[in-house]
């Protein structure tokens, strides 16, 4: 493209050395020269050099520091249209096809190459034009004519600069239901009033938008029920705002800075929202604080689905909150420092007895099947048992205290248990009390924990016999497995089976590398097959 006037390029998003950059500034560096310099503020902060300074002289500014360049205008790109694009990727390019078929006077006839538009136009629902350099939405026309029934457009990581572009693309596209806009320059003037009742799902990830920002956008997209902005600004979200969200059933709101629980609770007044995703917001507590544990939160009313993988959560009382959600179901949880609190399978038991209906964690499901094993109730049982030494002597503490004022710590401490396990009195007239002989520590409670085991490679017929940890993961036990076989499973990866004493014909596999080996009700003297 040749050099643009002034006017004209500012505000124009530009492609170089594999980044994409919007000019803020054309002009010369130096009042004695001539020479013409854009200043970029780049995507990618970390691609600048300076904050849109120059030898102390300040000529555009920047949101990151190291967010701006300067850089020659024949040294850019400035983009294609939407419908090259489309013929770039989609339609085969061939010239003298290209040549023949301009000539032909049946517009309807037209064949690019081994692209029938009759035909494969018709079934194609879903265009991908992602890092395709669009900076212009000329074209549209063959775009719903040749594409009658799109439904999905993915245009993020282009070089659009205005929502006035995206708007004028979906008059022409009135099937569509999902558009991703994600990671574009998209300025927003508030000129256009028009609405999409069509558009379903919409994503904005990576585009430096406050939620302020994102509320302007929203109000054309009265019927979303799914938003995906991750990877932005935005620290809370007021309620005003959340009006235009009334039918979303799905939102991701990943990787932004939003730190407090506070901050995300307007979000539990949205009427319909079943699915949260909220990994990677630097969140280091939940508290509800419209109820106490004996009921459950006016907010998050539907909630189903929590994703909160990879936050700061480090304290149970967060677990014991979520109990507080009505429908919650399933819940992720990974890469927070709370996992590291206990070992991987007594930590999914906890967090299974302290949330009520959680049908499935960190992706597993919480099992039912009495016929196997009924994790639930197992989990809730040793959970009683793992806290039952202190509960008793808190009781026995209370009803030996022989003073109004021992008496009234000793009940401070007591509801200090029932604060810290709300639902252990519960868990007590589900499954009846720990009995107190099982809380006192034997010599041999260690020892008892091992099962002594025989293990057979199938693939040689060898047999051995080991001591193995009941508590120990399935995905740990292959590897220990393979070392006991050193050198006939190489990098091989096996599954594992075994076999009861009990019921020798059959055969029962360890089908979930994240359980532990007592889930499945092994016992002393049982075989575990190790299988190519």
């Amino acid at each position: 493209m040749k050099q643009m006037e002034q006017a004209e390029v500012l505000g124009k998003v530009i492609f170089f050395n594999q980044s994409a950059g919007i000019i803020k500034f054309v002009g010369p560096l130096n009042e004695n020269s001539d020479e013409i310099w854009y200043g970029i503020e780049w995507r990618d902060s970390s691609r600048g050099k300076h904050n849109g300074s120059f030898k102390g002289k300040q000529f555009f500014s920047t949101r990151n520091p190291t967010g701006g360049s300067f850089v020659k205008p024949n040294k850019v790109e400035f983009g294609t249209n939407i419908w090259k694009a489309v013929e770039d990727k989609y339609i085969q390019n061939d010239e003298s096809m290209k040549k023949t078929n301009e000539t032909d006077e049946n517009e309807d006839s037209l064949l690019y190459s081994n692209f029938d538009v009759k035909k494969t136009g018709l079934q194609i629902k879903c265009i991908t034009l992602s890092q395709s350099k669009i900076s212009s939405v000329e074209g549209l026309e063959n775009i719903s004519s040749f594409f009658p029934n799109l439904i999905e457009i993915h245009i993020d990581d282009n070089l659009l600069n205005s929502w006035t572009q995206i708007f004028e693309m979906l008059s022409f596209l009135k099937k569509l239901k999902i558009l991703n806009v994600s990671n574009n320059f998209l300025a927003y003037d508030g000129q256009n009033c028009r609405t999409f009742e069509n558009i379903e799902c919409l994503v904005l990830n990576k585009m430096n938008y406050s939620f302020n920002d994102i509320t302007k956008i929203l109000k054309h997209f009265p019927n979303l029920n799914e938003l995906k902005i991750c990877f932005n600004l935005i620290t809370s979200f007021d309620k005003i705002s959340l009006q235009y969200l009334k039918n979303l059933n799905i939102l991701d709101i990943e990787a932004n800075p939003i730190f407090e629980w506070e901050n995300i609770q307007n979000l539990g007044r949205l009427p319909k929202l079943e699915i949260l995703y909220a990994n990677q917001i630097q969140l280091e507590k939940i508290e509800f604080n419209d109820c106490d544990y004996s009921v459950k939160s006016e907010y998050f009313q539907n909630l189903r689905v929590l994703t909160l993988n990879e936050n700061k959560i480090n304290d149970w009382k967060s677990i014991n909150e979520l109990n507080k959600l009505k429908n919650l179901q399933e819940l992720m949880l990974k890469s927070n420092p709370l996992c590291q609190s206990e070992q991987d399978g007594t930590w999914r038991q906890i967090v299974i007895s302290k949330i009520s209906n959680l049908k499935m964690l960190n992706r597993t499901r919480v099992e039912r099947d009495k016929r196997i094993v009924d994790e639930r109730k197992a989990s809730e049982i040793d959970y009683l048992k793992r806290f039952a030494k202190q509960w008793y002597e808190l009781k026995e503490a209370l009803e030996s205290a022989d003073s109004s004022d021992l008496k009234e710590k000793c009940e401070k401490n007591l509801k200090e248990f029932y604060y810290d396990h709300p639902r252990y009195l519960e868990l007590v007239k589900i499954h009846g009390a720990t009995e107190k002989i099982e809380t006192e520590i034997k010599p041999d409670t260690v020892k008892s924990n091992l099962l002594s085991l025989k293990i057979l490679n199938e693939a040689s017929g060898k047999v051995i016999e080991r001591k193995i940890p009941s508590t120990i993961e399935i995905k740990r036990l292959k590897n220990i497995i393979k070392a006991f076989f050193k050198g006939e499973f190489t990098n091989e990866s096996i599954n594992l089976f075994y076999k009861t004493s009990k019921v020798p014909d059959k055969e029962y596999e360890l089908d979930n590398d994240y359980r532990v080996l007592n889930f499945y009700s092994i016992e002393n003297g049982d075989t575990i097959i190790a299988r190519h």
